[in-house]
């Protein structure tokens, strides 16, 4: 691993853990190539995580200026993201539709105590799927335009085929309306707009429900690596939230991911923790060779100086690892069937 990127990691660390430990007494930010951990601070979206690391280090590398640009532009448009998340909770609170959020400010407050300090890109809802007609019409009504598919598709008929549309306001917020949180229903099939939440405070006065740490630390599992974990920030969220969960409970979720579908998932997220971060692994945890694999995939992608999505055959990774996420052929086959198929209705 370079160590731009190490350093990198060690400043993700510092914002859950103790800083000393994470980055030492100071010598790796001060002989740190500054413009390299800003270009890498970019690719793997951790520009605040970085720059606060830096601010409470007392100690601004070289090069690294334009962090603190992204992290007040991060900050600004945090807000404008929790007032927007906000004003759909309470158009789906009002209108009787069960729904919670997916990560996003919610998981910036649980992980990190500040919903401020990542970029987020769009807002993840989640609903059920015998909602999807009427939270279409109440976005609508919101002021949003359906995006993916495009406004002619009806997304009912959409949303049987796939877990989620694109959405995006007038002035140019996007969400992702989700109807599961995975794309092989194989996969966390009891998580569910109606599963109990945990609400949360993402501003003054502004809370919305989540997924509680049973079932948020699955999803993020699967989530992540049915990316090959291509981006650090995913990586951080998680290994912060295993950090503010006590190992007594991080032992009972291995024990039970199985029965949720992300057994592997989870396993493979609690290594990964481990071996960047020096998280809690619970001892003699269920970890195949598929979840091995699926470690080495992950390693292979974040150290890609280049976005897998941004290359030619770049995202065979990617797929790669979403055919391992659950054991047996079962399973393999119906990823490689879905993924067929995802390619043919494009």
């Amino acid at each position: 691993m370079e160590p731009s990127l190490a350093l990198l990691i060690a400043c993700c660390r510092s914002g859950f853990d103790d800083p000393v430990a994470a980055l030492g007494p100071g010598a790796a930010l001060a002989s740190a190539d500054g413009d390299r951990l800003t270009t890498l601070a970019r690719r793997h979206r951790v520009e605040g995580l970085v720059w606060r690391a830096m601010r409470r280090q007392s100690m601004l590398v070289p090069g690294t200026q334009p962090l603190g640009h992204d992290a007040r532009a991060i900050a600004l448009e945090g807000l404008q993201m929790a007032a927007e998340t906000g004003r759909i909770h309470r158009a789906f609170a009002q209108a009787g539709l069960p729904h919670l959020f997916l990560k996003g400010q919610a998981l910036g407050q649980l992980a990190w105590g500040d919903p401020s300090l990542k970029r987020q890109i769009d807002i993840d809802l989640l609903v059920t799927p015998d909602g999807i007609g009427k939270s279409a019409a109440l976005l609508g009504a919101l002021g949003y335009v359906q995006q993916i598919p495009e406004p002619s598709v009806d997304p009912v008929d959409w949303h049987r085929r796939r877990k989620e549309s694109l959405w995006r306001s007038d002035d140019g917020l996007l969400v992702d309306l989700h109807s599961r949180v995975a794309d092989n229903p194989a996969l966390l099939p009891l998580v569910t707009a109606l599963v109990p939440v945990d609400q949360v405070e993402i501003a003054g006065g502004i809370t919305v429900p989540t997924l509680r740490r049973a079932l948020l630390l699955p999803y993020l599992a699967v989530h992540g690596g049915s990316s090959a974990w291509f981006r650090l920030k995913w990586l951080a969220d998680f290994a912060a939230v295993v950090h503010r969960t006590d190992a007594a409970t991080i032992d009972r979720l291995a024990e039970r991911a199985e029965g949720l579908g992300a057994g592997r998932a989870l396993a493979a997220a609690l290594v990964l923790s481990h071996r960047l971060f020096a998280t809690h692994v619970p001892e003699g945890l269920w970890f195949d060779r598929g979840a091995r694999t699926i470690v080495n995939l992950s390693l292979g992608a974040l150290s890609d100086p280049i976005e897998p999505t941004m290359r030619r055959f770049g995202t065979i990774p990617i797929h790669r690892a979403q055919l391992l996420l659950a054991p047996g052929p079962g399973y393999l086959v119906n990823e490689a069937l879905r993924q067929i198929g995802a390619l043919l209705i494009r």
